[in-house]
């Protein structure tokens, strides 16, 4: 009897084998499910198993991707229960494939993780390519492009070594689209031919093999290749080809019931119909893109559409129909993010990836409207996001941030515990630099500057006010090496030749810089000059504005600089600061200092390569200083171990970093522990951002005096580098330098600012003093005393309290 029974479980399997590759997926859904019964019955598990993951295929290709992760989750526990483990990496890979359609990218990653450790550890070189290949996708959607062309390459190498044609494809086909995203058109029209060249000699060898359609996998690689090819003609404005190609894809995604795919081409064809001017098929494109990503639950693909029709809303001027078109975007984003929760790298990449249009496109809107307060609190809630929620988690305290504006209201109390500080918020456009002021007494007023000609600018160079802003210190930290000790590990730092005098470096560029400053104090000072009354702004600058040298801006050429009438410190939100104003009175060490110089760092394996870290003798003289102004003996040399470091700077009330250096990857260098007869690995003497974030910082201030140590790379959620990883991790300010400047100059103003701090002064008026003597003694240009800017809270110390 139950040999019977298993010969009707395999038939039944079989049956719906043969409809999935038809894509009658009602038929094979019925066949499917006799066979789990069957399996059910007889007690056959691993059959069970089997039917699971069929049923999961089935959903998925039906983009019911949740019941389809039900169904692969029940698959994958019984292939752990049987101890199948190529099954279980495979069932790994198949969960993932559904995570990663839900837009859940965290457990995504990890899924494919486990699939590739398992297909590596048994040698299943298919399970091995596809895990690779899928790590790619997660990689490109998180913005992460090198690492993404990375895996894929992996993937596509395997796939030639097999003979694998259709896993060629599309590998092909998925480095074309990363090539797209880089903006490297040519090489990803290159790549997507390959893989539909693959796609239809498969569907030609099929057709004559079986006599039937053209079965799944190559039909499926041919429809995604004629629609990222079709995307690739929009970006070098072939859109006549475009047009034809997504008709031919849109025609195999209907046929075959590719629900997510014709949603995409959709989506592609209604930017080629935007591109030929014909706005009504347009929307109406995009329109359809939305309505089947909302069914099949693909958030970004929908959210993605939503800010297509907003624009073409906003083209036909249809204000009120984009307003409630942009609160829908929102709605969506935020729901987004939720699938993110714990994992703030990929918020941040997410940011970074779709950026934070709607946000600041409904709050132009609101402030056309003269609903600056409301337009204050949606700019608010895009603002270093991920940094607020890290922070809130680390205090332990409520996070006030809503994706509702009008149900957050703690703006007035964040800024009347600042009492003798005005606040000045920034947001810009294309052509117009928004502001607010912000007093303790609770007054709140809104300006804007004029909207800039853009002829005016320097047209050549720069198109928009952002590109004024990434340009205002493009020169300064170009120094000779004679001159400045290079504390940076990162290729791309700018030091001239040694020999080169500052007055190599002088004429048009400095009036270039003089004339961008200029314009950047017409643009973000001029307009509220008359409010900031206070002795301290505080600045919450927006995006790019983060570049901008506020210390060094003044109104004409022999004016006061900003940092001569004003303390200056900078946080990159209010909600950051709320965070920072509300944590526990007992979080913050009061008590002892931690100062690191000149790590010996030595022959090291860096970035892939062998790199020879030199001695910094101008930071190690930099940490004695420190150390003997503040009574503490300094860790230098062999001794400023990663080890060392990392158990000391969880429990002192200051720390002072004078090391290597690199922004752009958030790293210091710290000495190795001693191998012998081998050459250190990263994880053996760098400090990075997650060894920072994965500890409790209670210091109430950082210092990092490493070359470029502020800028980090900059992304639209703000300053993310070094600085914010400490921020995040619990310090209550950060002292960072945004480029390099002259051993000289950073001797002397570290000494005047720690014998302020010393006295009982505070950070910022420490620093301001610091920066005011460095003017008058010798040191007159902005370049050699502005790049040192204050983040976070104004503190103070109590050197003479013991424990």
């Amino acid at each position: 009897m139950i040999c019977c029974k298993y010969g009707e479980l395999v038939a039944h399997d079989r049956l719906g084998d043969v409809c999935l590759s038809l894509r009658e997926m009602q038929n094979a859904k019925k066949y499917y499910q006799k066979a789990l019964a069957i399996a059910i019955e007889i007690g056959d598990r691993e059959g069970e198993g089997s039917a699971y993951g069929n049923l999961g295929s089935v959903f998925s290709s039906l983009s019911e991707y949740q019941k389809a992760k039900e169904y692969h989750e029940k698959a994958l526990a019984i292939a752990i229960e049987i101890g199948n483990r190529r099954l279980e990496g495979r069932k790994y890979r198949d969960l993932g494939v559904q995570f990663y359609s839900l837009c859940e990218y965290k457990t995504a990653k990890e899924l494919q993780e486990k699939a590739l450790a398992i297909a590596i550890e048994i040698g299943d070189r298919e399970g091995e390519k596809s895990a690779y290949g899928d790590l790619g996708s997660v990689f490109h959607s998180r913005g992460e492009y090198q690492k993404a062309k990375e895996y894929l390459e992996k993937a596509l190498a395997i796939a030639i070594e097999t003979g694998d044609r259709k896993g060629e494809g599309s590998a092909y086909g998925n480095l074309g689209s990363v090539f797209s995203s880089l903006g490297e058109y040519q090489k990803a029209k290159e790549y997507h031919e390959k893989a539909l060249a693959i796609a239809i000699e498969i569907g030609h060898r099929e057709d004559e093999a079986v006599g039937v359609s053209i079965a799944i996998g190559s039909r499926e690689l041919e429809a995604r290749a004629t629609a990222s090819l079709a995307g690739v003609c929009n970006s070098v404005n072939d859109f006549q080809k475009a047009k034809k190609l997504c008709e031919k894809a849109l025609t195999i995604s209907r046929e075959c019931g590719y629900r997510d795919l014709e949603a995409r081409v959709y989506f592609i064809l209604g930017n080629t119909y935007h591109f030929l001017g014909k706005c009504g098929e347009a929307e109406d494109c995009v329109e359809k893109a939305c309505i089947i990503s909302s069914q099949i639950g693909d958030k970004m693909m929908e959210f993605e559409s939503l800010i297509n029709i907003i624009q073409f809303k906003l083209t036909h001027s249809e204000v009120a129909e984009a307003k409630h078109y942009l609160i829908h975007c929102i709605e969506k984003y935020e729901q987004v993010r939720t699938f993110l929760e714990g994992n703030s790298e990929f918020k941040m990449s997410l940011l970074e990836v779709h950026g934070t249009f709607p946000y600041q496109l409904l709050t132009r809107l609101l402030c056309e409207t003269e609903k600056f307060q409301d337009a204050l609190y949606l700019e608010e809630l895009g603002r270093a996001r991920v940094l607020a929620e890290l922070m809130a988690d680390k205090y332990s305290v409520e996070s006030h941030i809503s994706a509702n504006p009008h149900s957050w209201v703690g703006i007035e109390k964040i800024v009347k515990r600042e009492s003798n500080s005005v606040f000045l918020y920034i947001s810009y456009g294309e052509r117009q630099v928004f502001l607010w002021v912000l007093k303790a007494s609770g007054d709140t007023c809104f300006r804007k500057s004029d909207e800039v000609e853009l002829n005016t600018l320097d047209a050549e160079q720069v198109c928009d006010v952002e590109g004024i802003f990434k340009k205002s210190a493009v020169w300064f930290g170009v120094l000779p090496t004679a001159n400045c000790e290079d504390r940076s590990l990162d290729d791309n730092v700018t030091i001239s030749p040694r020999g080169n005098s500052r007055t190599n470096l002088r004429g048009e560029q400095t009036k270039d810089t003089e004339r961008i400053h200029h314009l950047c104090y017409e643009w973000i000072v001029a307009p509220v000059a008359d409010l900031l009354t206070e002795p301290e702004i505080i600045i919450v600058p927006d995006r790019f504005s983060y570049r901008v040298p506020f210390a060094a801006l003044r109104d004409e050429p022999a004016g006061k600089y900003l940092s001569e009438r004003y303390r200056l410190r900078i946080v990159p939100s209010l909600t950051c600061l709320q965070h920072i104003q509300e944590c526990p009175a007992d979080y913050h060490s009061q008590t002892d200092a931690l100062v690191v110089g000149d790590p010996t760092v030595g022959e090291v394996h860096y970035n892939g390569r062998h790199l020879h870290i030199t001695p910094l003798f101008c930071a190690n003289k930099e940490a004695r200083m420190v150390g003997e102004l503040l009574g503490v003996e300094p860790l230098l040399g062999g001794r400023a171990t990663k080890q060392v470091v990392l158990q000391a700077i969880s429990s002192v009330s200051l720390i002072h970093l004078a090391a290597h250096g690199n922004a752009e990857r958030g790293e210091i260098a710290l000495s190795p522990q001693s191998a012998a007869n081998s050459i250190p690995q990263e994880k053996d003497y760098l400090l990075t951002m997650s060894d920072i974030q994965g500890i409790q910082v209670r210091a109430k201030l950082v210092v990092l005096s490493c070359c470029h140590s502020g800028r980090g790379l900059v992304k639209k959620e703000g300053v993310v580098g070094i600085a914010r990883a400490f921020l995040a991790s619990g310090a209550r300010s950060v002292l960072v330098a945004s480029w390099a400047l002259e051993d000289k100059a950073t001797a002397n103003l570290m000494k005047h600012f720690y014998k302020h701090l010393v006295r009982g002064e505070s950070a910022s008026e420490s620093l301001h003093q610091a920066v005011q003597w460095l003017r008058s003694d010798g040191f007159p240009e902005p370049s050699q005393w502005a790049p040192f800017v204050l983040m976070g809270d104004n503190v103070t110390f109590d050197f003479m309290k013991k424990e």
